[in-house]
C-alpha cells in the first residue's frame, strides 16, 4: 500500500501522528491532554487576559480613571507576628470597584508579591460590584488572612462613601 505524506508546516507528517493515534493508548492520552488544555484555557485564559488589559490599559478606556479612592488599614496577626495592610479601592462615578491596591502599611506602602497576587484576585472577583452592597468575599488565593483582613476593612471602607 502507497501512503502519501502530507507535510505539515512545522515539517511533521500527519501520517505520522495518525500512526502513533492508531494505538488505543495513545489515543486516550491524547484525548485527555486536549480536553485538560481547553479546560485550563477555559478557566485561566480570561482573567489572564482581563489582567494584563488591566495592567496596559487602553488609552481610550475611560473606565480606568478612578473618580474616588477610599482607603483603609487592616491589622492582622499572622505567623511572623502584626501585620497591617493598607487596602486602596478606586471607584468609578457609580460607586463602582475599578481597582484595587493592597500594600504593606508597615513598609511605606510597598507591595509585596503575595499582595499583588491578591490585588489582582481579588479585583477578579470584586471588580464591577458597588462597594457600598460589597459583602464578605471568599479566600483570595492561599491568602486566608489577608482575605479575613479585607473582609474585616469592608465597614471602614464603606463609611468613606
Amino acid at each position: 500500500m502507497m501512503g502519501i505524506t502530507v507535510r505539515c508546516a512545522r515539517g511533521g507528517s500527519i501520517m505520522y501522528l495518525m500512526n502513533i493515534l492508531k494505538n488505543k493508548r495513545n489515543l486516550i492520552i491524547a484525548v485527555v491532554a486536549v480536553a485538560a488544555l481547553a479546560l485550563l484555557s477555559y478557566r485561566y485564559l480570561p482573567a489572564l487576559l482581563q489582567t494584563r488589559n488591566s495592567s496596559t490599559g487602553a488609552a481610550g478606556d475611560t473606565n480606568l480613571a478612578a473618580t474616588r479612592e477610599v482607603s483603609t488599614i487592616a491589622t492582622y496577626e499572622a505567623p511572623g507576628g502584626t501585620d497591617k495592610v493598607r487596602f486602596t479601592i478606586g471607584l468609578d462615578t457609580g460607586g463602582r470597584v475599578i481597582s484595587v491596591k493592597a500594600s504593606d502599611a508597615q513598609k511605606g506602602d510597598e507591595v509585596s508579591e503575595n499582595l499583588g497576587k491578591f490585588s489582582t484576585g481579588l479585583l477578579l472577583v470584586i471588580k464591577g460590584k458597588k462597594l457600598s452592597e460589597l459583602t464578605a468575599v471568599d479566600r483570595i488565593g492561599k491568602s486566608s488572612l489577608t482575605t479575613a483582613a479585607f473582609n474585616a476593612s469592608l465597614p471602614a471602607l464603606k463609611a468613606q462613601l
